[in-house]
């Protein structure tokens, strides 16, 4: 099952992206719950009163509450970073506001298919991806933790310090041996440091960011290779929004 939400004022819009979404069901062997609205006010009341959603696709330019204070709300109010928003519109010209709404996409109406499909697909993906865990022992216990909760990782002696978005956990281990289990998206930046790039929140040459407000160091053997790979993840980033 997977969720599907659409928030636009057009309604034969609405209607046309929910048959689209349906008619891929097959293609990808999944079935989409899709649930439209037709302002953001009722929306937002749904997802206070705790429906959830895989992915919404948003209009920017609602009538009354906009689709930029909707995102706002979802991810600052609600504190959920994990619902992946698609913001639609008939305009360009959006994506500095919209980047700070982390969307997974922009797209411009009328919508093709090629790039809904495209869209679903990317954030079914992205899904998986965030559902992948990272195991590690501690004493005769083994432990499993979800990739998207992980901050990154910390050396200390033969301990390896894990900073999460809500606390830490320590372990025996190397970053070495760490970094073999991960997936793509984490990124050793130092011999005592593998972050998550999701969560820099700003980078220089030589220090790193993250969106806890700890600030690491990147060392000199992988400067080069950091800025480059994070240069190319914040640009797919801003793609997706341009």
């Amino acid at each position: 099952m997977y969720r599907v939400g659409i928030c636009d004022d057009d309604k034969i819009l609405c209607s046309l992206l929910e048959e689209q979404i349906q008619g891929l069901s097959a293609e990808f062997s999944v079935k989409f719950e899709i649930e439209v609205w037709y302002s953001g006010e009722s929306l937002e009341r749904d997802l206070k009163k705790g429906t959830k959603l895989d992915i919404l696709f948003l209009d920017i330019e609602l009538l009354q509450k906009n689709g930029i204070a909707i995102g706002a709300f979802i991810r600052d109010e609600m504190g959920d970073a994990d619902t992946h928003i698609v913001y639609i519109s008939s305009k360009q010209g959006y994506a500095m506001d919209l980047f700070k709404m982390q969307p997974l996409e922009f797209l411009v109406k009328p919508i093709s298919a090629v790039r809904l499909k495209e869209v679903l697909e990317r954030s079914m993906k992205r899904k998986k991806y965030a559902e992948s865990c990272f195991e590690y022992q501690r004493g005769s216990r083994i432990f499993r933790v979800s990739v998207k909760e992980i901050v990154y990782f910390m050396s200390m002696d033969k301990k390896v310090l894990m900073i999460k978005r809500d606390g830490q956990e320590e372990f025996n281990g190397k970053l070495k041996n760490v970094m073999e289990q991960l997936p793509t998206g984490f990124l050793m930046i130092h011999q005592s440091y593998v972050i998550h790039q999701e969560y820099v929140s700003e980078y220089s040459y030589e220090s790193i960011k993250m969106m806890n407000g700890d600030v690491l160091s990147v060392s000199k053997p992988y400067r080069k290779e950091v800025r480059a790979k994070i240069k190319q993840y914040l640009k797919e980033k801003m793609y997706n929004v341009l």
